[in-house]
């Protein structure tokens, strides 16, 4: 089949009458990276069941087409089912628009942990300076996940604001938050880090370890 013959098939096969084959038509979609499915995938996404809103979802995260940015605002902001809000917030920070900024900012607030780290991870991938502010307050929450990578996105943002609060958390209980804020900090590149940072050089865990040796390297050449 013809790429052109399989492109049109595929969209087709977006409105079959089962669930499944509409789920792998639209994960097919993606992997083609066409921007001709755009249109037809963001129809997907009032599809019935949430496999399938999700994996259109997915699909134009890897097309990376900024005509999906408002669907995909709405669809972070109201589906009821965390996988959908979760594969939403990906594909925003895979294409990367501001206009996602703010949605994903008030996303932070979602009540799964899942698609609150997927939310971070997207603000860092977009590296808008108006996302500083609530990601460090993410440093603050309870799950040690969320801390970690709400530190490695500031790391991608590289605003030099975050460091004092990156710093203390090179001393926080989970080892993932301790990683997080080391790679963070060696990405900021700021001086004020050198010395918190050859303290941690005695961390317990060989990751954190690392990833400070890594962001000594990174502030001193």
């Amino acid at each position: 089949m013809s790429g052109e013959r399989e492109l049109k098939a595929l969209i087709k096969e977006l409105v079959d009458e089962d669930f499944v084959v509409r789920l792998e038509a639209a994960e097919a979609l993606g992997s083609l990276g066409d921007p001709q499915a755009v249109e037809p995938l963001i129809e997907t996404l009032k599809d019935k069941f949430a496999e399938v809103r999700s994996a259109a979802a997915g699909a134009l995260g890897e097309i990376g087409d900024p005509r999906a940015i408002e669907a995909l605002i709405q669809l972070l902001v109201k589906d009821e089912d965390d996988d959908v809000r979760l594969n939403a917030a990906w594909a925003l920070g895979r294409i990367g628009d501001k206009r996602a900024v703010e949605p994903l900012i008030q996303a932070l607030n979602d009540e799964n942990w899942d698609v609150v780290g997927e939310v971070a991870l997207a603000l860092g991938n977009i590296k808008d300076a108006r996302a500083v502010e609530p990601l460090l307050k993410m440093l603050n929450v309870e799950e040690g996940y969320i801390r970690g990578v709400a530190a490695e996105a500031l790391g991608e943002i590289g605003d030099s604001r975050a460091v004092e609060s990156l710093i203390k958390v090179l001393k926080d209980e989970d080892w993932y938050a301790r990683r997080g804020a080391a790679r963070a900090l060696g990405k900021i590149g700021d001086k004020r880090a050198t010395e918190p940072l050859r303290q941690s050089l005695k961390d317990e865990s060989q990751e954190v370890r690392k990833a400070v040796e890594d962001a000594l390297k990174q502030i001193e050449k």
